[in-house]
């Protein structure tokens, strides 16, 4: 029998284990200690352990090169080995053996791209410099592929403008190769998934494309605009356990308002259940339960968001959960052990950048 409901709930504290009593079997209420700097414009990494990497972003006055740990058993944040640059709207992909690979971003001056990347250790906590990257990148998109090679997609230049430019790193050696152009510009943290056949979706701007590693070469996936027939920034994009692909919400108000999905085995995209709240800058992931939690992010009629909801990609319906403590956009989700899920840093209306951070706890069957 399907689970009668979940409930989100989410406490942001500054330490310590929290529980109570309902009049149902209670969801464990957990609480996450904040960090040591707010902190927003960074990849938080899920490293191999099932710890939690920040790493860098922005405090809301200044670039930081700061980095700290989360430790789920513990439930704190700890300090870790500082980047070696100082940077914001990075990207970050998890190696093979690891290792976490940072590139690109921008400087701590106001205006600036950065073409440096830096490798951290999680063993010895320590980031050792690597090859730079061809190109200077603010926001890249960033994949592991299968092979354990790191692609790295568009992004924008020191002027802002997207990039139709791809390459990748081979870890083995610790060089850059040229890749492929793609036909049209991608960007963003959340936006491509490495399918179940290990080729690469691409869902940003007018036209979604695939990577295919084997070859190197680009097509296109569907067409412009996909099922929704607009343009995406903003959005996320995750990959279902039956290996469709969930894309959800952008900046256009037919994107905020519009999820849809698309299926590698036909190519063929089609509109999903719209989401109960239009958002974009949100944050989404898959739980263990299978189905695709939302979280935050932001609404020009509403500004920031608190609300949260869950697809359910078995009956393709969307169901709404406890809201966040916080209203947030730009914030980090991450699956911890025990299927509880991360929710940390970010900004809001009322706080220009976010230190918090929250647990959301999946209730029984």
């Amino acid at each position: 029998m399907r689970r009668v409901s979940k409930s989100f709930i989410a406490l942001m504290v500054f330490a310590g284990m929290f529980s109570c009593g309902s009049g149902r079997e209670p969801d464990g209420l957990a609480g996450a200690p904040v960090l040591s700097a707010p902190r927003k414009r960074l990849p938080f990494v899920q490293l191999a352990d099932g710890r939690v990497l920040a790493a860098g972003g922005h405090d809301g006055l200044r670039t930081l090169s700061s980095c700290e740990l989360f430790e789920p058993a513990l439930g704190t944040w700890s300090a870790t080995g500082s980047l070696r640059t100082a940077r914001r709207n990075h990207a970050a992909a998890v190696l093979a053996d690891g290792r976490v690979l940072v590139v690109g971003g921008a400087p701590a001056q106001p205006v600036g791209a950065l073409a440096s990347a830096e490798i951290y250790d999680p063993a010895t906590g320590v980031w050792t410099p690597a090859a730079p990257l061809s190109v200077p990148r603010v926001d890249p998109t960033v994949v592991t592929l299968a092979d354990g090679r790191v692609l790295v997609v568009g992004g924008s230049d020191v002027d802002q403008r997207s990039l139709r430019s791809a390459e990748w790193f081979d870890p083995a050696t610790g060089t850059w190769h040229a890749a492929e152009t793609p036909g049209w510009g991608h960007g963003g943290a959340q936006a491509a998934v490495v399918l179940a056949d290990g080729r690469v979706l691409f869902v940003s701007g007018l036209q979604a494309e695939l990577y295919e590693p084997a070859t190197g070469r680009w097509t296109k996936a569907g067409p412009a605009g996909g099922a929704a027939g607009t343009h995406r920034m903003g959005h996320t994009v995750t990959r279902l356990e039956d290996g469709r692909v969930l894309v959800v919400g952008g900046t256009t108000s037919r994107a905020a308002e519009t999820a849809e999905l698309y299926a590698p085995a036909t190519g063929q995209w089609t509109l999903a259940a719209a989401p109960r709240t239009p958002r974009e800058g949100h944050g989404a992931l898959l739980t263990a339960d299978g189905d695709v939690l939302v979280v935050g992010g932001y609404h020009f009629a509403s500004g920031t968001l608190a609300s949260a909801e869950r697809f359910e990609p078995g009956s393709g319906t969307w169901h709404p959960v406890n809201a966040l403590q916080e209203p947030r956009q730009g914030a980090g989700l991450l699956r911890l052990p025990g299927n509880e899920v991360l929710v940390v840093g970010g900004f809001n209306d009322a706080v220009e950048t976010l230190a918090s951070s929250e647990r959301y706890v999946p209730g029984g069957d």
